[in-house]
């Protein structure tokens, strides 16, 4: 193998017991390439079964074994029971849009009057505040419930609870030693946990809380007089998007949980995500693509740069019109979104001074004054792929006493665990506060302290990837000839899904490659279109977004004869009602066949 492609990255085979995937195709059928892939990640002959059909009632665990959750269901049920007036407190991205939607529409379901709040990013910012608290119990709610927050705000829910307010916290992020005094916390990250549930979202630990809240009315008779139990099953729909959009793994219970909740969204039950869909132009049945950079990006715009309640609006809309009349409100959001975190992105990468072959700082962070907040996490996430380290933006804004603070968000690559080192520098007084997942954090700096956090990151990311700093790799996850790119792969391709985090799609190396002839393609020339060729036979390929780079320039000069090996997945293409296979390129590398 040549020792490093055009973008500069390895590229590692995985391995795999070839009689565990001769095993699969024998008792599956499944195309040999898939079984490899499979094999390679550990998917027995015993295990292929649920895998490729994953169920719910199959991996569902008792809601129960979570702490606190038998205190958080059977409070909801005294609630529900005596009518109380309850206050929800959610997050302003995806998952705590759909957390918040997903609890609204089973406690109304129950004939409970349900008050939602979702702060504002920019005047609030991140996580309960008292004065939002103080409304919500003004508005006569006795019970708040935050759904995707509240783990590390400790003042302000327990200045709330001692103003006669309960509240219940249901969240996943990464707590810290200490957590709030309410009435119950239902993470499965606690520490006194055993973490098996760790990788849930938000959504998908509230919907644990509905189940459970519905087990307990049962046991208190409230069904016993012909009152309808609320169908926790169609409220998938929402628990698979926040599953992708908030990129957890996809492994486990969340694999069933997307697998079903696209199964619901596909019926088109739910006024705004329908509407939502025909927004974004989705022409074929949702898939976890589709949530994550159609579905998600829109409903995350108001939180970003719109207004922040109009998701959580979206997702309880039942009438039709409003759904739609929000749901073109999002998507110009979106529109203007694209064009600003372009900009920050952009800004953010050049502020970072890497000399000439001199490779970056274990820990890259952009400073600006007043770039925009709803989009630094995007701008983040853009700067850890440029330079393949963890990075953060922040941005410096003024509070209302003319004290500058920076607002950050950050994102990792493995093995470095962002939440834990965002919390610790919290701990060591380096930052004003933060948190969040493995991969992605928020934070709130001094500018004072820049520097000294600064430096302790860079130690930290230094430790976790060793002298040579982290290499870009790219799996290949099985060989495969440009004439066995065909529909039926990927049709097992899907039935093997769903894809993301944790279990990512599956990247294929065509080797020896003729590609010709290659065209320029999109508005703004992005983007190049061609023929790949071996003795097979040849399948088109396409490769987005590309100008300007590395793989734009061996593309454009792949007219001279050589011969390459391509890295890169296959896709569906549905032009003029026909459908047909193609290859989205990755990577590429001289071949040397």
């Amino acid at each position: 193998m040549a020792e490093l492609s055009v973008t500069g990255a390895r590229w590692i085979r995985a391995e795999n017991d070839a009689r565990i995937a001769s095993g699969l195709v024998q008792d599956v059928g499944m195309p040999q390439a898939l079984a490899n892939i499979l094999a390679s990640r550990g998917i027995t002959r015993e295990q292929v079964a649920l895998w490729l059909d994953p169920k719910i009632r199959d991996l569902m665990p008792d809601p129960s074994s979570l702490s606190d959750m038998d205190t958080a269901a059977s409070r909801l049920a005294e609630a529900v029971m005596a009518g109380e007036k309850i206050g929800v407190f959610g997050d302003y991205d995806v998952d705590g849009a759909c957390s918040a939607a997903l609890i609204h529409g089973v406690l109304t379901s129950l004939g409970v009057e349900v008050s939602v709040h979702i702060p504002d990013r920019f005047l609030e910012g991140y996580g309960p505040n008292l004065p939002a608290l103080m409304k919500l119990k003004e508005q006569g709610c006795g019970l708040i419930v935050t759904v995707d927050c509240g783990i590390t705000a400790h003042k302000p829910v327990e200045a709330a609870v001692n103003s006669g307010v309960e509240v219940i916290i249901i969240d996943h992020h990464i707590p810290g030693p200490d957590l709030p005094r309410v009435a119950a916390v239902v993470n499965p990250n606690r520490l006194d946990d055993d973490g098996s549930l760790g990788h849930l979202a938000a959504a998908g630990v509230t919907f644990l809380v509905m189940v459970a809240l519905v087990r307990h009315l049962r046991g208190m008779g409230f069904f016993d007089d012909g009152r309808e139990a609320p169908d926790l099953m169609a409220e998938l729909d929402l628990v698979a998007l926040a599953t992708v959009a908030d990129v957890v793994p996809l492994t486990g219970l969340n694999r069933a949980f997307v697998r079903s909740g696209l199964a619901v969204m596909g019926r088109r039950q739910r006024a705004g995500l329908a509407a939502l869909a025909d927004c974004g132009r989705m022409d074929t049945a949702p898939d976890t693509h589709a949530l994550g950079f159609i579905l998600g990006p829109r409903i995350n715009a108001g939180g970003r740069i719109g207004q922040s309640h109009l998701g959580v609006d979206l997702l309880i809309a039942r009438d039709t019109i409003k759904a739609q009349a929000i749901a073109i409100e999002l998507d110009q959001l979106n529109t203007q979104r694209r064009t600003i975190d372009q900009g920050v992105a952009d800004a953010a990468i050049a502020s970072i001074p890497v000399a000439d072959g001199q490779p970056a700082p274990a820990f890259v962070m952009a400073v600006g004054e007043d770039w925009h907040q709803g989009v630094i996490g995007i701008a983040a996430s853009r700067l850890k792929d440029h330079f393949n380290r963890p990075a953060a933006v922040v941005s410096l804004i003024s509070d209302s006493e003319g004290r500058i603070e920076g607002k950050a968000s950050a994102r990792s690559i493995a093995p470095f665990k962002l939440g834990e080192a965002i919390i610790s520098a919290v701990q060591e007084g380096l930052l004003l506060a933060g948190g969040g997942h493995d991969m992605a954090a928020g934070f709130t700096l001094d500018p004072d302290k820049r520097e000294a956090f600064e430096a302790s990151m860079i130690a930290r990311a230094e430790k976790a990837f060793g002298a040579d700093g982290p290499i870009r790799e790219n799996r290949v996850d099985s060989g495969l000839a440009a004439g066995h790119c065909s529909l039926d792969l990927l049709t097992w391709i899907d039935r093997a899904g769903p894809w993301g985090v944790g279990f990512p799609e599956p990247l294929f190396m065509l080797e020896n490659t003729a590609i010709n002839p290659v065209r320029v393609i999109g508005k703004d020339g992005s983007h190049r279109a061609f023929r790949i060729s071996d003795a097979t036979g040849s399948v088109d390929g396409v490769a987005f977004r590309v100008a300007g780079t590395p793989l734009a320039g061996a593309l454009d000069g792949a007219g001279d004869g050589s011969r390459f090996d391509l890295l890169g997945r296959l896709n569906r293409n549905n032009f003029n009602g026909r459908e047909k296979v193609q290859f989205i390129l990755t990577d590429l590398r001289q071949s040397n066949v």
